[in-house]
């Protein structure tokens, strides 16, 4: 069976520090997709992480605009500081755009990550199903990853979160308890490489809450396309999580 991918978690531009291959221009990185097989990418600008929301949001919205297989993604900040405008001016410039997610990294961007500093924002992002990426090593309150995916979660439980950066050596005892207690956790495949853990994943869980993910440009994607391919799991289970899981996510979602 040929599989459509949809990456959840590409990025391109320039590094402060650089990755392990950087796309400078989003041509960059439709080159390296067409070479792993990689037919659409939900994509980010490194101005997200070097700079600001402020500049990546409008970069990436630029840029993107002329290819159709890449699709725009935000970045938020706490609404107190009106850098993004209010709650409700935000969502409708996410509605104009067409932007359909959002990351947070709050360590980048020196905000705390809950209901105090973020809490008008994140109930609008729950009501609305727009999926909030989080990357495994972003930090807030003194939480790392899955454990600040799971702070967050306790207080808004209907918000869709995805962590994205899956480590290689298996951190299923981390997060399938999350799995199992809020309906709106995913996590991306990335370098989920352990032995049979997309398998038994799927067995016990089902394919909905994978998603097929690089992590480029810090990782090559041809390993997550082949760890997925090769995967011992239906063909319409892979589908689901190479584009399936994604596309239901972003289709759902309603700024």
């Amino acid at each position: 069976m040929s599989l459509e991918f949809f990456d959840c978690n590409a990025a391109y531009g320039v590094w402060s520090v650089p990755p392990f291959k950087p796309a400078v221009c989003a041509q960059d990185l439709l080159d390296e997709m067409a070479w792993c097989g990689i037919a659409r990418a939900l994509v980010r600008h490194a101005a997200l992480d070097n700079e600001a929301p402020q500049v990546g949001n409008r970069v990436v919205l630029d840029e993107t605009a002329p290819h159709p297989s890449l699709y725009p993604s935000w970045a938020i900040l706490p609404s107190q500081t009106g850098e993004l405008g209010t709650v409700d001016a935000f969502l409708a410039s996410m509605r104009d755009a067409a932007v359909r997610a959002l990351w947070a990294f709050p360590s980048k961007h020196r905000y705390t990550l809950d209901a105090v500093s973020c809490g008008d924002l994140l109930e609008a992002l729950a009501e609305r199903r727009i999926p909030l990426f989080l990357q495994r090593s972003e930090t807030s309150r003194g939480l790392t990853g899955w454990e600040l995916a799971g702070a967050l979660l306790k207080e808004f439980p209907s918000l869709i979160v995805v962590v994205v950066g899956h480590g290689s050596w298996g951190e299923d005892r981390l997060f399938r308890p999350l799995v199992e207690a809020y309906e709106g956790f995913h996590t991306d495949t990335s370098r989920y490489e352990l032995d049979g853990g997309i398998p038994d994943f799927c067995a016990k869980y089902g394919a909905r809450r994978l998603l097929f993910g690089s992590a480029f440009p810090n990782t090559s994607p041809g390993g997550p396309v082949l760890t997925l391919a090769h995967a011992d799991i239906s063909d319409e289970d892979k589908q689901l999580i190479a584009a399936g899981n994604l596309d239901r996510l972003l289709s759902e979602a309603q700024p």
